[in-house]
């Protein structure tokens, strides 16, 4: 059997995930690894047994055999890496979140069209059984309409060094606000109309604790609660008219009921066993669009990704939290209005 063959562009801890994942996926292997430290390469590729290692994010992407480059830098590297990776002409999978602002993504994603190469972002919820599952209980209208999402989502990951930093994109917004923000604009089929957030920062000026509540159209409210400073049950709870929709852990979605008026439980769902970890998901989807001659995933297109950092980039300004990295506002630097606004795009009415 031929094998679909994957480098990881980098060598920590969601590098390590990734190869624990695709070694007990069917039909992938990953076949390279590089790192800026040819040592941590080759430590990285005898534990996992992978073929190639090599001391250079250059010689990994301009390997021949390579068929899909999977980025697993921190953030604030995730843009040039991927753009490392297309100029080669490599397909390439870039893990969420997709860069650290908008203007970024959308010249990764303009280089990607140009050249005619696929260029996804790996928001693993997007591509979750759990997740469709989702989306066609709530288009058969089994709790009826849709009028508040309630989702939360904290850890303590302030051991967690480079998310301290705001020279490494660092916070909770961009790490793990995407999340129940992502669920939240899923299960409601729109973006809202408008916003009010606030924010908790630490000493270094990246947001610790968030907490934002939307508005959307037709009476439809949303809140969302995110921290990286302790943990919580991390659920999303959607209120429909005729019921509701609870989900254990809305970034690995675990377990999701579907409950009546009355309170009963009318259907529960949980990964499959054969479900590795999720993250398996992402990659069949990929390899998928790059074989159809596809340029981004249906599950996450482009658009998807730019409409999540545009959205996220107004709650940054609105509480005047800004990163040392190209292309970002700053306070002697004011924000400009985005060249393409996003459609019903929600002005951040408060910040603290």
């Amino acid at each position: 059997m031929i094998n679909f063959k994957i480098g990881i562009l980098g060598t920590g801890s969601i590098a390590e995930k990734i190869a624990e994942t695709i070694a007990q996926l069917d039909s992938f292997e990953v076949y390279a690894v590089g790192s800026r430290d040819a040592a941590k390469a080759a430590e990285f590729a005898a534990k996992y047994d992978i073929k190639k290692s090599y001391g250079s994010y250059d010689e990994l992407v301009n390997d021949p055999d390579v068929e899909l480059v999977y980025i697993a830098t921190p953030h604030q590297c995730h843009a040039d890496n991927a753009v490392l990776a297309i100029n080669a002409g490599k397909p390439v999978l870039v893990e969420k979140p997709f860069s650290y602002n908008s203007k970024t993504a959308q010249d990764v994603i303009a280089l990607a069209r140009e050249k005619n190469v696929f260029c996804g972002e790996a928001m693993w919820l997007r591509f979750m059984p759990i997740t469709k599952l989702l989306m066609k209980t709530l288009s058969e209208k089994v709790i009826g309409e849709v009028r508040y999402i309630n989702a939360t989502l904290c850890y303590d990951l302030r051991n967690k060094e480079r998310l301290l930093k705001p020279e490494y994109a660092g916070g909770a917004l961009l790490d793990i606000g995407v999340y129940p923000l992502t669920a939240i604009f899923l299960a409601m089929n729109a973006m809202p109309v408008a916003a009010a957030s606030s924010c908790v920062r630490l000493a270094t000026g990246i947001d610790a604790v968030d907490t934002i509540s939307l508005n959307f159209t037709n009476g439809r409210a949303a809140t969302c609660f995110v921290s990286m400073t302790y943990a919580s049950d991390n659920k999303c709870i959607i209120y429909g008219t005729e019921g509701r929709i609870e989900i254990d852990n809305i970034n690995c979605p675990e377990e999701m009921r579907v409950y009546n008026f009355k309170n009963d439980v009318m259907t529960k769902a949980n990964p499959s066993e054969r479900q590795i970890n999720g993250y398996e998901y992402e990659f069949i989807a990929a390899r998928d669009a790059i074989i159809t001659g596809k340029l981004e995933c249906p599950e996450m297109s482009h658009k998807d990704t730019i409409t999540v950092l545009n959205f996220c980039d107004m709650l940054r300004r609105s509480w005047k939290v800004f990163y040392p990295l190209p292309g970002e506002d700053t306070v002697q630097n004011p924000p400009k209005p985005p060249v393409k606004p996003m459609p019903n795009g929600p002005a951040p009415t408060q910040n603290a």
